[in-house]
């Protein structure tokens, strides 16, 4: 990745956002200031006091070459550092300049409010000449004009208004996956041969390469992309405009974010889209999100004209590692998870795991159930990597690229194994759903988007592995050491809600992999070994009310 660069008036939040940056991305962090001062020995209130203006700006200048030697890292730069050409051609030289644009009464405030906390904290404040003087909103209102027409050579302009760093941070990263900024390790490709057969593609960034990879399948060039509310925000307007450049002419559809999107009732919505577009059956659509999005927008290319191209673009881990492989489609019943559906699959799945940077630590958080669970079930290797490296997965700041790769891809590489075998679920293919029949049971009990989906299937497969040492099938220790990893990853092994043993047992008997009014348990015989059996149904019963509660009512505790 390019040197990046921020810009903008003092206030605008760059020192923040830089460090959120350099900490997400795995890059070094400089601050023009913090150098100029580390040279000089005083602050700079102190280098305009004594030494002017001018001789400030040739330090600036100087720590700001010295910076831009440091390849690839995040530098906050100060408000003025546009004042000079000779920084201008440097920063346009060496990287990516993106603005932090701010209205000078915001910029004013947040100043005014960094002084009034520290002195709150008993601290001396940082000196700032910009805040001296009888009008200083008129001065800094006087400055933005003196440097918008420097400042509007940046790349990119992102609003820092009633925004959270965070928030900034992350449109930015969004920005820079999108438009193919973020570079990564060699894209490691798996053919599924399923059908006509496909490709996977794990990429670090793949998503800024979006049109190069449509290019290859040779589609017409309408295509329909189908993203949620959360993703247009971040991703939408980039990604039109990548897809145009290549050549394609694409229309978006947004869904509402959650859970409930994977309705009729959205489904019909998009259908009535496709049809007011006269979208044709060569015409592909692209699924840009995560579970929901991939099920809903999976089911109406599987559906619409009897089936039309389908590419899977993948934005959660959960997803990437499970949900968009194997060509399951469908949308929820009011009685059930998934219950409507069919077995559909795609041109191409493209995971970017890049995007999981954008993602709130929590829906991030619940994708590592699926992760475990190809562990417990198929990959003893695995699941010792995972224990191996659980604390630098969880927390995800500076992600190791490489290692994420790698776990994804061999997900899907177990995936691939089992839906070439038994595509259907007529056999082995079941196994995948471990944890799934009482994490499903939870999801509808609790009503859809309460849990997480990861996050009951965690909580379903330490009730899974419960239910197995009970029938003397697994080892305590093995399953102690699966309870180890789900809580090391940031996800829950204990249940906290309202939800009573009485309702997830009658939701059980709506699972899927109900035979003859039986479920057909997933159980696990030892790490990377799972086989499917019924349960008596004492012993169900005995384990299920023991993990539910009866009748007292908890607030659900929000990892």
């Amino acid at each position: 990745m390019r040197t990046i660069f921020l810009l903008g008036l003092s206030g605008s939040g760059k020192s923040t956002v830089a460090q959120l940056l350099a900490q997400r991305l795995g890059r070094p962090l400089l601050d023009v200031d913090a150098l100029v001062e580390e040279e000089c020995g005083e602050r700079i209130s102190a280098i305009f006091a004594r030494q002017g203006e001018e001789y400030f700006r040739a330090c600036e200048s100087r720590a700001l070459a010295r910076a831009a030697q440091t390849e690839g890292a995040i530098i906050a730069t100060g408000g003025g550092i546009v004042l000079r050409p000779e920084n201008r051609q440097l920063m346009a030289e060496y990287g990516l300049r993106i603005l932090l644009h701010v209205n000078p009464h915001t910029a004013l405030h947040r100043l005014q409010q960094q002084q009034q906390s520290a002195l709150a904290r008993g601290e001396t404040p940082e000196e700032r000449p910009l805040l001296s003087g009888p009008d200083p909103l008129a001065r800094f209102q006087r400055l933005l004009n003196e440097r918008a027409a420097w400042y509007e050579e940046a790349k990119y302009t992102f609003s820092t208004e009633e925004k959270t760093a965070q928030q900034v941070a992350q449109e930015i990263i969004a920005v820079l996956i999108s438009s193919g900024e973020l570079g990564g390790v060699v894209p490691i490709r798996r053919t599924v041969h399923v059908g006509s057969q496909y490709e996977t593609i794990v990429d670090w960034g793949g998503v800024g390469r979006l049109g190069t990879y449509l290019r290859e399948l040779n589609l017409p060039a309408r295509v329909f992309l189908v993203t949620d509310s959360n993703l247009q925000r971040l991703y939408g307007p980039l990604l039109m405009q990548q897809l145009t450049r290549a050549g394609f002419e694409p229309s978006l559809y947004v869904v509402p974010a959650g859970e409930a999107s994977k309705s009729s009732l959205q489904l019909n919505a998009i259908y009535d889209w496709l049809l007011e577009q006269h979208a044709e059956r060569r015409e592909a659509i692209i699924a840009f999100g995560g579970g929901v999005v991939g099920d809903l927008a999976g089911y109406a290319a599987a559906t619409y004209l009897r089936g039309v191209p389908l590419v899977q673009v993948p934005t959660s881990l959960l997803a990437q590692v499970d949900a968009a492989i194997g060509g399951k489609t469908g949308i929820n019943h009011p009685r059930g998870k998934n219950l409507i559906g069919s077995f559909y699959h795609p041109r191409l799945v493209l995971a970017d795991p890049a995007v999981l940077l954008t993602l709130p630590a929590r829906e991030r958080t619940e994708g590592w159930a699926e992760v475990v669970k190809y562990g417990i079930i198929l990959d003893a290797e695995l699941f010792a990597l995972l224990e191996t490296h659980a604390a630098a997965l969880c927390a995800f700041s500076h992600p190791p690229v490489a290692l994420v790769c790698q776990i994804i891809a061999r997900c899907i590489d177990l995936k691939i194994a089992i839906i070439e075998e038994d595509e259907r679920e007529q056999g082995q293919r079941a196994i995948l759903n471990y944890g799934h029949t009482v994490g499903h049971a939870l999801e509808n009990v609790a009503g859809y988007g309460e849990w997480l989906h990861g996050e009951a299937v965690a909580l379903g497969m330490v009730a899974a592995a419960q239910l197995a040492c009970a029938a003397g099938m697994f080892a305590p220790e093995d399953a102690q050491r699966q309870n180890r990893l789900l809580a090391a990853l940031g996800l829950p092994i204990s249940y906290a809600g309202s939800a009573q043993a009485e309702a997830i047992l009658a939701a059980m008997q709506m699972d899927k992999k109900v035979a003859s009014k039986r479920v057909r348990w997933i159980m696990p015989r030892q790490i990377g070994e799972v086989t499917v059996t019924p349960l008596p149904d004492e012993l169900v019963r005995s384990v299920v009310e023991a993990f539910f509660p009866h009748t007292h009512s908890m607030h659900k505790q929000h990892r």
